[in-house]
């Protein structure tokens, strides 16, 4: 579940999270007969830490199999060493944003992460896929990295999810509820290179807290560890990001037809000029959307602008 998180774990928490990231049991000077410093268990519970007292010890419970980075390294095509796996933090593009030597993060869970339109959301200890991938170009940022990104993890899944489908720019809904999202950060650098992070998170594992809106890989029937899913997407969008680099967005057109269910239906926009309905006509070969509303006729959206919403019947 995406909750609102202003704040971060403490210091000490943090440290001990780092002690017991094993899973297995670990010896701890306990102040009460929990056998755990009752202020550390208490925040650990408030922020959806599974820590627990266990004979005078203390030890993390994974909800699932652990990330791991060497089965992740190994079907994705990545050097391990270039993998980065907190066990938590506060978002793993800004992990990768700070750190000019990680090519790939993951973590069992973040309190800040970051969503489209300065939107930070938290999420829950080892249930879904948080993940990040740097890339570095010269040329000119096109917007439809976004799309192609979402593009590659639709390709990976849709098979076995006949009503998956693309929200335009960056969402990854089946049906009417959304299964993940997709954000691209870019940075300058002051040799010309510009660094981008793409960001996924994806529902994967059962989450009681998940609202009405949303779904998971669980609930549609679909079991997979996170580990061999992260490989298998970075292994995609390796490949869909050279494509993307040479040949520009026009051959994943035809993909972006099987993906979309927006074009010729009524949508709600939301962005600087308040919410209004449009429909939608189609997408530009720049990964813009150029939707028809009644005040101001057709019109070409851009993805860092505006919130979209289908409009149902």
């Amino acid at each position: 579940m995406a909750i609102s998180a202003p704040e971060a774990p403490s210091t000490a928490l943090q440290a001990l999270l780092a002690t017991v990231a094993d899973g297995l049991p670990h010896a701890w000077p306990a102040d009460d007969s929990s056998g755990l410093p009752s202020a550390l268990l208490a925040e650990a519970r408030e922020w959806g830490f599974p820590l627990y007292a266990r004979d005078g010890g203390v030890q993390l419970e994974y909800p699932a199999a652990p990330l791991s980075a060497r089965e992740i390294a190994d079907i994705g095509g990545i050097d391990p060493a270039h993998i980065h796996l907190p066990l938590c933090c506060a978002s793993t593009n800004a992990e990768i944003l700070q750190d000019a030597g990680m090519d790939v993060c993951l973590t069992e869970s973040q309190w800040a992460g970051r969503g489209r339109r300065g939107h930070r959301w938290s999420s829950p200890f080892g249930r879904h896929l948080y993940l990040s991938y740097r890339r570095t170009q010269h040329s000119p940022v096109n917007a439809a990295l976004t799309i192609v990104a979402a593009l590659s993890v639709f390709t990976l899944l849709q098979a076995r999810l006949p009503s998956l489908w693309v929200k335009w720019p960056n969402d990854l809904w089946v049906g009417e509820r959304k299964l993940g999202g997709i954000l691209v950060e870019a940075r300058p650098r002051g040799d010309g290179e510009t660094r981008l992070v793409v960001g996924l998170g994806l529902n994967i594992h059962d989450d009681p807290g998940l609202p009405a809106t949303a779904v998971s890989l669980a609930d549609l029937d679909i079991r997979v560890t996170r580990s061999t899913l992260a490989g298998a997407i970075l292994r995609q969008w390796r490949e869909d990001f050279a494509r993307f680099a040479d040949d520009g967005f026009t051959p994943f057109l035809p993909l972006w037809e099987k993906a979309d269910r927006l074009t010729g239906q009524r949508v709600q926009i939301s962005d600087a000029q308040g919410v209004r309905e449009a429909r939608v006509l189609g997408l530009g070969p720049d990964g813009r959307l150029q939707v028809s509303c009644a005040d101001t006729g057709m019109i070409w959206l851009s993805a860092g602008d505006v919130s979209l919403r289908p409009q149902h019947p």
